[in-house]
């Protein structure tokens, strides 16, 4: 996202990506509201959702063209689903790894950390390619597939 909104179509400034970035911020409000559901017994719903959320908010990209005021608003509006997405797929998977025993829960946790991170740390790799080689499309068609395909396979549990 910081190359889009430095590049052509925006040409932000730092000052104006990090007050972009704060817009995402919001998506904080998710934490107690997927807790909620959990605590419903509903956490297969809810991760559906929140993976959808996240597959949406790149489909929702691909609307607007960069550098227009609805453009901006587009990725205003994705970037706070997406971050609702995230925040209520972690709060689950936390809840489900709390779930479990005592002597299970240190080794999961850190598990689900690692490879948490790890995916963070692949996904932003693929994503300064896929900008390099094939611009924001790119960037976003692979950024909707990725949520998708762990949609696709949660759906087979």
């Amino acid at each position: 996202m910081p190359l889009l909104l430095a590049g052509p179509g925006f040409r932000m400034s730092q000052t104006g990506i990090g007050l972009f970035a704060l817009a995402g911020v919001s998506g904080a409000i998710a934490a107690p509201i997927a807790g909620s559901l959990a605590d419903r017994g509903w956490t297969r719903p809810a991760t559906s959702l929140a993976m959808l959320a996240a597959a949406g908010a790149f489909l929702l990209n691909q609307l607007a063209a960069p550098g227009t005021t609805l453009g901006i608003a587009v990725l205003i509006a994705a970037a706070i689903i997406l971050d609702f997405g995230v925040q209520a797929n972690v709060v689950l998977g936390f809840r489900a790894i709390f779930s479990l025993g005592a002597e299970l829960r240190g080794r999961l946790n850190g598990l689900y950390m690692a490879t948490f991170f790890a995916a963070g740390a692949g996904g932003s790799a693929i994503g300064g390619w896929a900008y390099a080689e094939g611009g924001w499309r790119l960037a976003a068609w692979i950024g909707f597939a990725l949520p998708a395909a762990a949609l696709a396979y949660f759906a087979t549990e």
